[in-house]
């Protein structure tokens, strides 16, 4: 082992420890201390099968962590209208009811696509910059101070912890790649698709390293998208694979962009017209049961 090695190893080893120590922390010893409500949004989407398990955890640890940071919750619906009901009406009651202004739940009763609900999220959001997070999540108290040390007005398009589960946008970036495309009308390679279309539009997507997210990588036995399409890659739909094989095309290395969930180079199949996103609709009601008519 050189020397140049050793080094790297003893730094990885002691920058563990520090992350380690700093887990252990309680929320107690760590109150805020600046103000974040101005600088970023939470943005969540979620379903009936991860509520017990993982949503409803990870928004009370939120809602304490963060209690003037605004949070939006995008909620998919179901095939099944009656449990789909009995769903809305707990989450309500239990999470939802007499919440601040700045907290938002966004309730669907039928199933819609992860990138229509990503749009609903950022078009919904308060501040420049968002947040969104997978719901299966768990959260250490040190998030907080994370997220006070984050420099969120630098960012544009960032991935944290390298995984499209978590990323951080700004809406500046959303408006010039283009919103995410509901043509994909399920879950799964919508990220591959906005991978791409980002390098088209001449936006370098970043990565951030946060240690205090601990995604559970969750593969339920029953998604929001069963009765629509089969599944590929585990949990993801058949549907959207497909969009994504009619948009782009394998291509040498110089001419495209390389998407690494499927390890090659990707171009247009035929020109992509500009995805113009929805006006800002920030303000609003706490509850909003977008499947209703007015």
């Amino acid at each position: 082992m050189n020397r140049s090695s050793l080094n790297l190893r003893l730094y990885l080893a002691a920058r563990a420890v520090v992350h380690g120590s700093r887990r252990r922390i309680p929320r107690v010893l760590l109150p805020p201390r600046l103000p974040l409500g101005e600088r970023f949004s939470f943005a969540i989407t979620t379903f009936e099968a991860r509520y017990e398990t993982y949503f409803r955890p990870l928004y009370r640890s939120l809602r304490r962590s963060f209690p003037e940071v605004p949070i939006l919750v995008v909620v998919n619906g179901h095939g099944d209208g009656a449990s789909q009901s009995r769903y809305l009406e707990r989450l309500c009651r239990e999470l939802a009811d007499g919440e601040p202004p700045h907290r938002r739940f966004l309730l669907h009763e039928r199933v819609v696509g992860l990138c229509q609900m990503w749009n609903e999220l950022l078009q919904a959001s308060p501040t420049a910059t968002t947040l969104v997070l997978n719901d299966d999540l768990r959260i250490d108290p040190y998030l907080r101070r994370w997220s006070e040390a984050m420099d969120w007005e630098s960012v544009d398009l960032s991935l944290l912890n390298n995984t499209w589960s978590h990323f951080a946008i700004a809406r500046r970036c959303w408006e010039r790649i283009g919103a995410f495309d509901q043509s994909f009308s399920g879950i799964g390679f919508e990220d591959m698709d906005y991978t791409a279309r980002a390098s088209l539009a001449g936006v370098r997507i970043g990565g951030v390293a946060c240690p205090y997210l601990h995604h559970a990588n969750d593969q339920p036995a029953t998604t929001s998208f069963d009765g629509q399409s089969e599944r590929v890659w585990g949990k993801y739909t058949s549907a959207n694979q497909e969009v994504f094989v009619r948009k782009w095309e394998r291509c040498p290395e110089p001419e495209g962009t390389y998407i690494r969930q499927i390890g090659h180079h990707v171009r247009p199949v035929a020109p992509l017209p500009h995805l113009p996103v929805p006006p800002l609709n920030a303000a609003g009601p706490g509850i909003v049961h977008l499947d209703r008519a007015p």
